[in-house]
Protein backbone atom coordinates (compact mmCIF):
# COMPACT_ATOMS: atom_id res chain seq x y z
CA UNK A 1 0.00 0.00 0.00
CA UNK A 2 3.11 2.39 1.00
CA UNK A 3 4.65 1.50 -2.52
CA UNK A 4 1.26 2.10 -4.48
CA UNK A 5 0.92 5.67 -2.59
CA UNK A 6 4.67 6.56 -3.27
CA UNK A 7 4.44 6.02 -6.56
CA UNK A 8 1.14 7.91 -6.86
CA UNK A 9 2.80 10.77 -5.67
CA UNK A 10 5.82 10.80 -7.84
CA UNK A 11 3.41 10.54 -10.63
CA UNK A 12 1.07 13.66 -9.56
CA UNK A 13 4.66 15.29 -9.11
CA UNK A 14 5.53 14.59 -12.83
CA UNK A 15 2.32 15.75 -13.91
CA UNK A 16 2.38 18.83 -11.83
CA UNK A 17 5.62 20.27 -13.30
CA UNK A 18 5.11 18.44 -16.73
CA UNK A 19 1.75 21.32 -16.82
CA UNK A 20 3.59 23.95 -14.63
CA UNK A 21 6.56 23.22 -17.96
CA UNK A 22 4.17 24.38 -20.51
CA UNK A 23 2.35 27.14 -18.91
CA UNK A 24 3.15 30.82 -20.08
CA UNK A 25 5.29 33.43 -18.49
CA UNK A 26 2.74 36.06 -18.55
CA UNK A 27 -0.97 34.92 -18.77
CA UNK A 28 -4.19 37.45 -18.35
CA UNK A 29 -7.75 36.81 -19.54
CA UNK A 30 -9.92 40.26 -20.12
CA UNK A 31 -13.68 40.94 -21.49
CA UNK A 32 -14.00 42.77 -24.46
CA UNK A 33 -15.47 45.81 -24.87
CA UNK A 34 -18.26 46.48 -27.40
CA UNK A 35 -18.91 49.00 -29.98
CA UNK A 36 -21.48 47.85 -31.91
CA UNK A 37 -20.60 44.50 -33.27
CA UNK A 38 -17.03 45.42 -33.69
CA UNK A 39 -14.26 45.15 -30.37
CA UNK A 40 -10.50 46.08 -30.05
CA UNK A 41 -7.70 43.79 -28.49
CA UNK A 42 -3.70 44.59 -27.36
CA UNK A 43 -1.37 43.76 -25.26
CA UNK A 44 2.32 45.66 -24.64
CA UNK A 45 5.18 44.17 -22.50
CA UNK A 46 8.17 46.18 -21.11
CA UNK A 47 11.74 45.40 -20.78
CA UNK A 48 12.76 43.02 -18.92
CA UNK A 49 10.54 40.40 -20.30
CA UNK A 50 12.76 39.25 -23.34
CA UNK A 51 12.61 35.66 -23.52
CA UNK A 52 9.03 35.25 -21.49
CA UNK A 53 6.12 33.69 -23.04
CA UNK A 54 2.84 34.90 -22.96
CA UNK A 55 -0.69 33.70 -23.85
CA UNK A 56 -2.98 36.72 -23.74
CA UNK A 57 -7.08 35.38 -23.41
CA UNK A 58 -9.50 37.78 -24.43
CA UNK A 59 -13.63 36.49 -23.75
CA UNK A 60 -16.70 37.24 -25.14
CA UNK A 61 -20.15 36.59 -25.45
CA UNK A 62 -22.37 34.91 -28.34
CA UNK A 63 -26.26 35.61 -27.95
CA UNK A 64 -28.25 34.70 -30.64
CA UNK A 65 -28.84 31.48 -32.89
CA UNK A 66 -25.46 31.72 -35.25
CA UNK A 67 -23.08 34.56 -35.59
CA UNK A 68 -20.11 34.96 -38.07
CA UNK A 69 -16.73 36.02 -36.49
CA UNK A 70 -13.70 38.31 -38.32
CA UNK A 71 -10.77 38.99 -36.12
CA UNK A 72 -7.61 39.91 -37.36
CA UNK A 73 -3.79 40.48 -34.77
CA UNK A 74 -1.26 42.56 -35.66
CA UNK A 75 2.15 42.59 -34.43
CA UNK A 76 5.24 45.16 -36.13
CA UNK A 77 8.75 44.82 -35.03
CA UNK A 78 10.67 47.91 -34.24
CA UNK A 79 14.63 47.02 -35.20
CA UNK A 80 15.45 44.93 -32.42
CA UNK A 81 13.74 47.08 -29.47
CA UNK A 82 10.32 45.87 -29.93
CA UNK A 83 9.34 42.35 -31.16
CA UNK A 84 7.23 39.40 -30.74
CA UNK A 85 7.00 36.11 -32.30
CA UNK A 86 2.74 35.33 -32.35
CA UNK A 87 2.87 31.14 -32.11
CA UNK A 88 -0.82 30.96 -32.57
CA UNK A 89 -4.55 32.92 -32.79
CA UNK A 90 -7.33 31.08 -31.90
CA UNK A 91 -10.90 30.92 -30.70
CA UNK A 92 -12.50 28.55 -29.03
CA UNK A 93 -15.30 27.69 -27.06
CA UNK A 94 -18.62 25.67 -27.11
CA UNK A 95 -16.15 22.76 -28.00
CA UNK A 96 -14.61 24.31 -30.62
CA UNK A 97 -11.47 25.34 -31.56
CA UNK A 98 -11.27 27.58 -34.72
CA UNK A 99 -7.37 28.73 -35.72
CA UNK A 100 -5.76 32.02 -37.19
CA UNK A 101 -4.00 31.58 -40.47
CA UNK A 102 -0.77 33.46 -40.88
CA UNK A 103 -0.91 35.80 -43.76
CA UNK A 104 3.19 37.68 -42.75
CA UNK A 105 5.40 36.87 -40.85
CA UNK A 106 9.10 38.20 -40.01
CA UNK A 107 9.28 42.23 -38.82
CA UNK A 108 5.47 42.06 -39.84
CA UNK A 109 3.43 39.46 -38.61
CA UNK A 110 -0.36 39.16 -39.50
CA UNK A 111 -2.93 36.58 -38.43
CA UNK A 112 -6.63 36.37 -39.55
CA UNK A 113 -9.27 34.80 -38.45
CA UNK A 114 -12.81 33.94 -39.89
CA UNK A 115 -15.92 31.54 -39.28
CA UNK A 116 -19.71 31.46 -39.56
CA UNK A 117 -22.33 29.65 -37.27
CA UNK A 118 -21.11 30.42 -33.55
CA UNK A 119 -23.52 29.22 -31.51
CA UNK A 120 -24.76 30.85 -28.41
CA UNK A 121 -22.09 30.61 -25.62
CA UNK A 122 -19.15 32.18 -24.14
CA UNK A 123 -16.24 32.02 -26.28
CA UNK A 124 -12.38 32.94 -25.77
CA UNK A 125 -9.84 34.68 -28.22
CA UNK A 126 -6.17 33.74 -27.53
CA UNK A 127 -2.59 34.77 -28.97
CA UNK A 128 0.23 33.16 -27.60
CA UNK A 129 3.92 33.61 -28.35
CA UNK A 130 7.20 34.83 -26.91
CA UNK A 131 9.07 38.29 -26.54
CA UNK A 132 12.04 38.66 -28.60
CA UNK A 133 12.87 42.47 -28.41
CA UNK A 134 15.36 43.68 -25.72
CA UNK A 135 12.29 46.48 -24.71
CA UNK A 136 9.26 44.11 -25.30
CA UNK A 137 6.86 44.18 -27.82
CA UNK A 138 3.38 44.63 -28.72
CA UNK A 139 0.62 43.45 -30.49
CA UNK A 140 -3.13 44.82 -31.59
CA UNK A 141 -6.16 43.12 -33.11
CA UNK A 142 -9.80 43.89 -33.88
CA UNK A 143 -12.85 41.30 -33.79
CA UNK A 144 -15.98 42.05 -35.33
CA UNK A 145 -18.76 39.69 -34.36
CA UNK A 146 -22.30 39.76 -36.85
CA UNK A 147 -25.41 37.65 -37.12
CA UNK A 148 -26.02 34.80 -39.47
CA UNK A 149 -29.74 35.25 -40.88
CA UNK A 150 -31.27 31.85 -40.14
CA UNK A 151 -31.87 29.56 -43.47
CA UNK A 152 -35.64 30.26 -43.09
CA UNK A 153 -35.23 34.09 -43.18
CA UNK A 154 -32.91 33.47 -46.25
CA UNK A 155 -35.48 31.55 -47.96
CA UNK A 156 -38.15 34.04 -47.59
CA UNK A 157 -36.06 36.89 -49.19
CA UNK A 158 -35.21 34.24 -52.12
CA UNK A 159 -39.00 33.87 -52.61
CA UNK A 160 -39.87 38.06 -52.28
CA UNK A 161 -37.14 38.57 -54.64
CA UNK A 162 -38.57 35.86 -56.96
CA UNK A 163 -41.85 37.35 -56.81
CA UNK A 164 -40.64 40.50 -57.84
CA UNK A 165 -39.13 39.39 -60.82
CA UNK A 166 -42.14 37.35 -61.95
CA UNK A 167 -44.08 40.66 -61.57
CA UNK A 168 -41.86 42.66 -63.51
CA UNK A 169 -41.75 40.02 -66.19
CA UNK A 170 -45.61 39.96 -66.21
CA UNK A 171 -45.65 43.97 -66.54
CA UNK A 172 -43.06 44.01 -69.31
CA UNK A 173 -45.37 41.06 -71.75
CA UNK A 174 -48.41 43.16 -70.65
CA UNK A 175 -46.34 46.00 -71.71
CA UNK A 176 -45.07 44.79 -75.64
CA UNK A 177 -48.72 43.24 -76.10
CA UNK A 178 -50.30 46.86 -75.74
CA UNK A 179 -47.27 48.32 -78.06
CA UNK A 180 -47.82 45.44 -80.61
CA UNK A 181 -51.87 46.49 -80.54
CA UNK A 182 -50.67 50.21 -81.12
CA UNK A 183 -48.76 49.10 -84.05
CA UNK A 184 -51.66 47.13 -85.96
CA UNK A 185 -54.27 49.97 -85.10
CA UNK A 186 -51.34 52.50 -86.61
CA UNK A 187 -51.30 50.29 -89.79
CA UNK A 188 -54.97 50.35 -89.68
CA UNK A 189 -55.48 53.57 -89.85
CA UNK A 190 -55.73 55.69 -93.65
CA UNK A 191 -53.00 58.54 -93.89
Amino acid sequence: MKKLLSSFLVASAFVAMASSASAADIERTRTLVWTDATSTFNARYGEGTTGQTFLENFTFDVSGASAAVSSAVVSIALDGLSRLGIDSFTLSGNGQTYTGTSLLDGDTQTFNLRTNGLSAGLYTLSVAGTILGSAGGSFAGNISVAPVPEASTTAMMIGGLGLIGFAAYRRRKASDKGDKAAQVTARMMPA
